[in-house]
């Protein structure tokens, strides 16, 4: 039987992972608010994974975390018993040096907004990694994580030099790893993330540019080259999309035409997903149990 996403006029169908798995060829899992969250591994995530393993069925962390290499991503997984390798991560991060090259990026300057990692990302293209400066302006500005530098002066620097690049007649290349708004950091916790950042700058840039300002170049989910990546990684379009927020996980996923699930460990609520109308998920999951 085939199961592909179409639009919603009927509730999301209430199911557990187990029978999930056995409807699709591949499973696609979010990070954060799925498999873990800042205290630690979600419940059945550990199992879950396992599970696909011993089934020997594809699947995909294709997470929005631009802040961690493959490898990183992978050991903090195998630190808190899930058994996810650096071949089962597909971040939004390792978008970064494509999409740096198709801008012309290759040998030129370009502030990374994010931790080592994510600046590492846009090296793989020879890109020299600089800090954002008024006198000498970048080529291009990523944001990749919220975290790794001083946020609010960063911004600042960050805004000055793009609008000294404007006056002076100068594009700059605005590439967003991380669209998400917010994440869950524990149990009734929440932060703000890199497509908060985005969000202050572009705002910022409307106000100051009108039409002339700007804007950011999405990489990450909901953006379909992140899943179109994944699907190419798992070599099958008869996949499902485990995520935990409505209009990055599951509005990317119907963009692709791809089932997908709200996992209520996350963001969103049962209340929420119910209510969502044609942008709802196709199941939902209390848990990965």
């Amino acid at each position: 039987m085939t199961h592909a996403h179409a639009s919603h006029s009927i509730p999301p169908e209430r199911i557990d992972f187990r029978a999930l798995v056995h409807r699709y060829d591949a499973i696609l899992f979010d990070a954060y608010g799925v498999l873990v969250n800042a205290s630690g591994a979600l419940p059945g995530a550990a199992e879950a994974v396992q599970h696909l393993i011993d089934r020997g069925q594809p699947f995909l962390v294709v997470t929005n975390d631009a802040s961690r290499s493959p490898h990183r991503a992978s050991a903090r997984f195998t630190r808190l018993g899930i058994p996810v390798q650096p071949e089962h991560v597909l971040s939004s991060g390792m978008l970064i040096a494509p999409a740096l090259d198709e801008q012309g990026m290759r040998g030129r300057r370009v502030v990374v907004l994010g931790t080592g990692d994510s600046a590492n990302y846009a090296r793989q293209i020879g890109a020299t990694v600089v800090d954002p400066d008024v006198a000498d302006p970048a080529d291009a500005v990523v944001i990749a994580d919220e975290g790794g530098f001083d946020t609010l002066g960063t911004l600042d620097a960050t805004l000055s030099m793009i609008l000294a690049a404007h006056a002076r007649g100068q594009r700059t290349v605005l590439l967003l790893a991380n669209p998400d708004l917010v994440y869950p950091s524990g149990a009734g916790t929440f932060g703000l993330t890199a497509g908060s950042l985005a969000g202050m700058l572009e705002r910022a840039l409307q106000l100051l540019l009108g039409d002339e300002a700007p804007t950011f170049e999405v990489l990450g989910k909901p953006a379909s080259r992140h899943f179109a990546t994944a699907l190419s990684m798992v070599g099958t379009r008869h996949a499902v999309m485990l995520g935990d927020t409505l209009h990055t996980d599951i509005a990317g996923a119907a963009a692709v035409g791809l089932a997908s699930a709200i996992v209520l460990t996350g963001v969103t609520t049962a209340a929420q997903a119910l209510a969502a109308g044609a942008h709802a998920p196709t199941y939902l999951l209390n848990d990965l149990c």
